[in-house]
């Protein structure tokens, strides 16, 4: 499914073109999206997008061409639509700062999604009911299954999902979602939504706390993957958050995207550590040198070029060959020298990007990959020498700052098996140390060296490990070992830290990814590591994370229009401070 999103400026009142000379209404600035939870809720309706600026105020978020109304809101991204929509956002969103703080939710397309009746198992997740679920399993066998924004997908609905059997590749990995129901849609009554990360898993293998009461489960779900309540609303909310238990429901389930191992820049971690540069002297070194002997070369130039592209897409060999086929076709038709000859804006239309720089982005990649195919000759054109160029100095720059040193990186699950200082790392052996960091790296404090050690929650319904993972301890599963030991009186020397490794990186569990890296291969930044972390040279824990604020006003409970609270939450860092009325 596809939804498609004209463009408007919000200040001017004026649909935006690109070509200020043909103001044909078929030739507004327009972009797709497919597979999106905003469609699910509204199939049959038209969406656009309004742009605003630093001088932007919220009287002009009121303005449309066509008089529809500001819905949601992503950071600057403003999503309007129909009038007789705003009923069901209020209803998914009844305290309006949700309306922005979770607007890319609704706005994020997703690979694949479906839509049906499934047994759905929500468990509390809190420190305080750990893992309650309406009896259907035992607590603790529900509490060990999720996690901060994780859950469970049996391997059906799994394949089903992302049609793991057309796939060339069928190894498992953790799915990131997105979901949605509507108030007549099952046994629960009102309009949800949410977010977070799936393991697929065997759950005919789960044990039921009641032999004689072992209903289906297609998902399990923690609550705190549930978004859009209004529980800060002064004297109560309108819309609680959904109780514990199994819901047989019509949900709108989307693959926002599978995990999988790559490469991610430590440039970043080098201020906090000087004496670590050490480390990577050499390579820096043999990356200069190569650079150096390349740039006088156009056509090894290019060959980086396209190398550099690849790996920041994380193509795999069959999506390469894909691109290639694709681009060789392209050739055949001549579309590439029309676009050349053209050198306009208008030409860098690609049907699969949606933002300006992307497209333009990919036109030259398969521009300059069409040269090293054999099919042009367009390494000569200004138009190439210029981006040849402009990535030669790129990459000099990139190479002083040290932006091409990389970690591995891995999308995150939580496991309750792990004690703090922990880590698993399915692809370095057991027991090895791991430097591991989170993107955005605040302080020192940031950077964790953990013990590798294999857990269950790594592995796949097949037995194999689970593509691109990386499990990590969780602060709630610490207390609540430490609690149940301490209860039966067993002995133990596990202690609840003042600040825990996860806390240290500001982890949850609803996609985000850590850098990992062998310790003993950079012996210079580990011992560095080490010293900056001791509790007498570490940083004062800086990483409480607080709850979004909302904007009621304590004394009568109401709020600011939505387009004042856009405004506000729009230069990304404001989203939920209460400095507005």
């Amino acid at each position: 499914m596809t939804l498609e999103f004209k463009h408007f400026d919000t200040r001017l009142n004026q649909w935006i073109y690109p070509d200020t000379n043909n103001k044909n209404p078929e030739s507004i600035l327009a972009e797709k999206l497919d597979n999106t939870l905003l469609e699910s809720y509204f199939p049959e309706k038209k969406f656009s997008f309004g742009h605003i600026d630093e001088y932007s105020k919220s009287e002009d978020l009121k303005n449309h061409p066509d008089g529809h109304v500001l819905l949601l809101s992503s950071k600057t991204r403003l999503l309007y639509g129909p009038p007789e929509c705003l009923e069901v956002i209020e209803k998914l969103c009844p305290d309006r700062k949700d309306r922005g703080a979770y607007g890319s939710i609704f706005l994020g397309s997703c690979r694949n999604a479906i839509s049906e009746k499934l047994n759905i198992l929500v468990v509390d997740d809190s420190t305080d009911a750990k893992g309650k679920n309406g009896g259907i399993l035992e607590n603790e066998v529900a509490w060990k299954l999720v996690g901060d924004c994780y859950g469970q997908i049996s391997t059906e609905l799994y394949d089903k999902l992302t049609k793991r059997e057309e796939q060339s590749d069928k190894n498992y990995r953790v799915i990131q979602h997105r979901f949605g129901w509507k108030e007549g849609d099952g046994e629960d009554t009102e309009y949800r939504f949410g977010k977070g990360t799936l393991r697929p898993y065997d759950l005919k293998e789960i044990k039921y706390a009641n032999a004689n009461n072992t209903p289906k489960i297609d998902l399990i779900i923690p609550i705190s993957s549930f978004k859009g309540t209004d529980k800060d609303k002064p004297g109560g909310p309108s819309k609680p958050q959904i109780e514990p238990g199994l819901y047989q429901q019509t949900i709108w389930l989307g693959e926002k995207a599978q995990s999988q191992k790559g490469k991610t820049a430590i440039s970043q971690l080098l201020a906090s550590f000087p004496q670590g540069i050490k480390d990577f002297a050499e390579e820096l070194e043999a990356q200069a040198q190569k650079l150096a002997e390349a740039q006088d070369d156009p056509r090894i130039v290019a060959q980086l070029y396209c190398e550099n592209y690849e790996k920041r897409k994380e193509f795999s060999e069959q999506q390469k060959k894909s691109l290639e086929q694709e681009i060789i076709e392209s050739v055949k038709t001549d579309t590439l020298s029309k676009q050349v000859e053209n050198n306009s804006d208008e030409d860098l239309e690609l049907n699969d990007e949606s933002d300006e720089s992307q497209k333009d982005d990919m036109f030259m990649y398969k521009l300059i990959k069409a040269d090293l195919l054999g099919q042009e000759q367009l390494l000569e054109t200004e138009k190439v020498k210029q981006e040849l160029s402009r990535f030669v100095q790129g990459q000099w720059r990139d190479i002083a700052v040290g932006k091409t040193l990389t970690f591995d990186r891995g999308m995150i699950i939580p496991s309750k098996e792990l004690k703090n200082g922990e880590i698993c790392v399915t692809w370095i052996d057991e027991n090895e140390k791991v430097l591991n960091f989170r993107s955005p790296f605040l302080n020192s404090n940031g950077l964790c060296i953990s013990n590798n050690k294999y857990v269950e929650d790594r592995l796949a319904p097949d037995g194999t490990d689970l593509q691109g993972i990386i499990v990590r301890e969780t602060d709630k599963g610490i207390l609540a070992r430490i609690e149940a030991l301490e209860a039966q009186g067993i002995q133990h020397n596990e202690v609840n830290p003042v600040e825990t490794e996860s806390e240290r990186q500001a982890r949850d569990y609803d996609g985000d990814c850590i850098g990992v890296a062998r310790a003993s291969l950079y012996p210079n930044l580990t011992a560095e590591a080490e010293q900056r972390n001791l509790p007498k040279n570490a940083y004062s824990p800086f990483t409480v994370k607080l709850k979004k604020q909302s904007f009621y006003d304590p004394t009568d409970g109401t709020q600011p229009p939505f387009e004042k609270i856009a405004i506000h939450m729009s230069d990304s860092i404001s989203v939920g401070i209460r400095a507005i009325k």
